[in-house]
């Protein structure tokens, strides 16, 4: 009987696509309800404890754009000056810098475009190490950079341009941005 009571529910489980996410509260009822009646046809009167999901985290996420173009000296930090999203206050206009609220794996990206007829190179930082660089070559074409960083709370991540390079564009396209996010914890 139990054999195939296993075998109707894996049928089911088939034919039924079940999240694990806890706001889908149909889905998850179903699943609840699915696994009761299996815990009562084996003759058990214990039902299963409903989803114990972990609580919901506040977003952490950012994008900013530099709205002209900008000479900067080496080594120097880039400061994206058009916020676009600050969800959790963690990026800084005023220094170019994130700063990360909680620790957990954040997606972190960038875009710069070079100048018309002028080179310019730059990388991701996170505190005191370059991670991936960007490298858009010579004049209006853009490079970018993604990566995944496991960061810890107070952790800095920011785009430092390179030594003796030139001039980074930009406009009201705002060709040149900055952007990261939480992924999880």
């Amino acid at each position: 009987m139990f054999r195939t009571t296993v075998t109707v529910f894996l049928f089911l489980m088939m034919m039924v696509k079940v999240e694990s996410a806890c706001d889908t509260e149909l889905q998850n009822g179903l699943f609840q309800d699915l696994l009761n009646m299996m815990m009562k046809i084996k003759g058990s009167n214990q039902e299963l404890s409903t989803c114990k999901c972990q609580k919901k985290v506040p977003a952490i996420a950012f994008t900013a754009s530099l709205t002209a173009t900008k000479s900067i000296g080496p080594l120097e930090t880039i400061k994206f000056n058009k916020v676009w999203t600050n969800a959790g206050t963690g990026y800084d206009p005023n220094s170019g810098i994130f700063t990360a609220a909680k620790k957990g794996y954040y997606q972190i990206t960038a875009t710069i475009m070079s100048q018309s007829g002028k080179w310019f190179h730059a990388s991701i930082w996170k505190n005191d190490q370059q991670t991936v660089a960007l490298y858009p070559g010579k004049g209006h074409h853009t490079g970018s950079a993604s990566i995944v960083l496991n960061l810890k709370k107070g952790d800095r991540v920011f785009i430092k341009h390179h030594n003796y390079t030139q001039d980074f564009y930009s406009d009201v396209n705002q060709y040149s941005m900055f952007s990261g996010f939480l992924i999880s914890e």
